[in-house]
């Protein structure tokens, strides 16, 4: 049972990553917006390998290394605090930016990706020791989390660009879009809660 809420909760994060307006997400409304949902699909799909190859990266630098336990569970109580300040960022969002944009091409995709500083802070931070607690309760959890997120990830902004393809009035109207990235912050400060509880109980246990 333990190991289906982490599975929840990594899927989750994922459906936060990828619902959360940023760079990539803005690329996909903007090839929805130039030349239809399936162009706007193609661009996603090429998102989404990015996202993966360099989160595949991030986990496999970390998972290469002897690094002790106790070292996750306090990068986890920096992650709780990354997770409180994004929730305060997401609670204040009510429009989507759909500024217009060139088609993206794949590299530049991954470049966008590599040099968002938010992402790399987010996967470090918070991806990572949550990727370490579920391989100690399974064999390859932290392959198992990749795809989770990842799925998580795929899901949500093929959501949003669907939604915004065919109901983009009605995506664009504030008291609807508020109302979701509300939602979506009270989560982030639950999961981030969550974090420092476990943290806290670890060392506790630990010095007892």
């Amino acid at each position: 049972m333990h190991i289906t809420s982490q599975l929840i909760e990594i899927f989750l994060l994922g459906l936060i990553g990828g619902a959360v307006p940023g760079p990539i997400l803005t690329a996909i409304f903007a090839e929805v917006l130039n030349r239809g949902f399936k162009r706007g699909l193609v661009v996603m799909f090429k998102a989404f390998m990015a996202e993966t190859l360099v989160s595949g990266l991030v986990l496999l630098f970390f998972f290469s290394w002897n690094i002790p336990t106790a070292y996750f569970y306090i990068i986890s109580i920096a992650g709780a605090l990354v997770l409180f300040w994004m929730a305060k960022q997401v609670w204040g969002i009510n429009k989507v930016d759909n500024d217009k944009m060139k088609v993206f091409s794949f590299p530049k995709l991954l470049l966008l990706t590599l040099l968002n500083g938010a992402f790399w802070i987010f996967w470090i931070t918070i991806c990572v020791p949550r990727a370490f607690e579920l391989k100690q309760a399974i064999f390859g959890g932290h392959v198992l989390f990749l795809l989770v997120f990842e799925m998580g990830w795929l899901i949500a902004a093929g959501a949003l660009a669907y939604i915004f393809s065919k109901f983009r009035p009605l995506l664009l109207k504030k008291n609807i879009v508020s109302i979701v990235f509300k939602t979506f912050a009270l989560l982030l400060v639950f999961f981030g809660i969550k974090s420092i509880w476990v943290s806290v109980d670890y060392f506790m246990t630990l010095g007892s």
